[in-house]
């Protein structure tokens, strides 16, 4: 067994559980489009969590496709992926659902350090379309510790479609 283990893998019960754990990811790659034909949306729940990035954004791509109501949940922690395109992905999809619940979490996602996830973000409660209007100026000041007043112009700027200002 020692020799078929590639040099820097651990060696002993660890590394036979990680070289069985590569091997079973290989081979139960998920089908992303047969989820989402199945609308298997806990199957695509489930590949929000796979490790590769690429599976991630695919499956959190297919909710939004399918404004799967039922994965908002699993979309909003999704928006702290380690990949940001998988966190841009994530707000398309919560923007394409356009559920109220995912309002506050895409508000502090526009401090995201990507800048097209805040792209994304600001498109997605544009999508959302300002149901809870009276509470965003200060869910944005507090989010982005800003006053009311910068607030209020991020969001007009958000309604007219200008997202210049995330340049800064």
């Amino acid at each position: 067994m020692k020799s078929g283990l590639k040099r820097g893998r651990k060696k002993g019960a660890d590394g036979e559980r990680m070289i069985i754990g590569e091997i079973v990811n290989r081979l139960f790659k998920p089908n992303i489009e047969r989820l989402k034909a199945r609308w298997d949306v806990d199957g695509l729940i489930n590949a929000l969590n796979h490790r590769d990035y690429r599976i991630r954004k695919k499956a959190a791509e297919a909710l939004g496709e399918m404004k799967a109501k039922e994965a908002v949940d699993a979309l909003i922690k999704t928006l702290k992926d380690e990949n940001p395109e998988v966190r841009k992905t994530a707000a398309y999809a919560l923007g394409r659902i356009g559920d109220e619940k995912a309002i506050k979490p895409l508000v502090e996602a526009l401090k995201d350090e990507s800048l097209d996830v805040r792209f994304e973000v600001a498109k997605s409660l544009k999508e959302i379309g300002y149901k809870k209007a009276a509470e965003l100026p200060k869910l944005v000041s507090e989010a982005l510790n800003i006053s009311r007043d910068e607030a209020f112009g991020i969001l007009e700027n958000i309604r007219a479609g200008k997202f210049d200002f995330f340049r800064k």
